[in-house]
C-alpha cells in the first residue's frame, strides 16, 4: 500500500545529512585514491562538476602557535560519491577526520570536513576532493610563529647576567676550596 521498507533507496533523500569519520579504522581506500575514475557519462555539465567552496585551505591557518590546536576546513559540492583524501606533507592522513555529507535536491551532495591538529614545525597540508567527476584539490603552508623570538633579546641580556654571576660565583668557589684545601694541608 504505502512505501514499503523493501523498497530500495540508493541515495539518501534531498536534506539529509550524515556525519562519518575519514580514515584508515573507518573506509578503507583503495590502494591509490588517485586512480581516474570512469567519466559515467558526466561530461562537461556544469551540475555534476566537483567544486572546492570557500573558504578553500590558503585563506586559512596560516600562523599558528607551536603545539597550539588549530582547525582546517574543507567543503566541496559534486556528485554524491564524492569524498575527501587529507594529507599532511605529502602523507595520507591516518588519524580520523570528521566528513559531513548533506544531500542536496538535484542529486549531487555537500561535504565538508574539518581537521584538528597541532604542530611543531612548518607543515603543509591538502585537501583534495575526490569524485566520479574529477578531482580537486587545496592547499596551504601553515607555519609556526616563534613567541620566542619577541624575547630573545631581553632573555640573552638576563641570561648573560646570570651567566656572569654565575661564573664569579664559581670563580669564588674555587678559591674558596683551594684556601680550604691550603688549610687542611697545615693542619695535618
Amino acid at each position: 500500500m504505502g512505501m514499503g521498507a523493501s523498497s530500495p533507496k540508493p541515495l539518501p533523500p534531498p536534506g539529509s545529512s550524515s556525519l562519518s569519520c575519514l580514515g584508515h579504522a573507518g573506509n578503507r581506500r583503495p590502494s591509490s585514491p588517485w586512480s581516474p575514475w570512469p567519466a559515467s557519462g558526466a561530461g562537461p555539465d556544469s551540475s555534476s562538476r566537483v567544486s572546492l567552496l570557500p573558504p578553500f585551505l590558503s585563506d586559512q591557518a596560516q600562523h599558528v602557535h607551536a603545539l597550539g590546536t588549530f582547525h582546517l576546513f574543507c567543503q566541496a559540492t559534486g556528485p554524491a560519491d564524492i569524498h575527501f583524501v587529507w594529507e599532511k606533507n605529502g602523507r595520507a592522513l591516518e588519524t580520523c577526520v570528521p566528513v559531513q555529507i548533506h544531500a542536496l535536491p538535484d542529486g549531487r551532495a555537500h561535504a565538508l570536513s574539518w581537521l584538528q591538529d597541532t604542530i611543531r614545525e612548518s607543515t603543509e597540508y591538502r585537501c583534495s576532493v575526490i569524485s566520479s567527476a574529477g578531482n580537486k584539490t587545496s592547499k596551504v603552508q601553515v607555519a609556526v610563529m616563534r613567541p620566542e623570538v619577541a624575547h630573545q633579546e631581553k632573555w640573552s641580556r638576563e641570561l648573560s647576567a646570570w651567566r656572569a654571576v654565575a661564573g664569579e660565583h664559581d670563580r669564588m668557589m674555587q678559591s674558596w676550596r683551594k684556601a680550604w684545601e691550603s688549610c687542611s694541608k697545615d693542619t695535618l
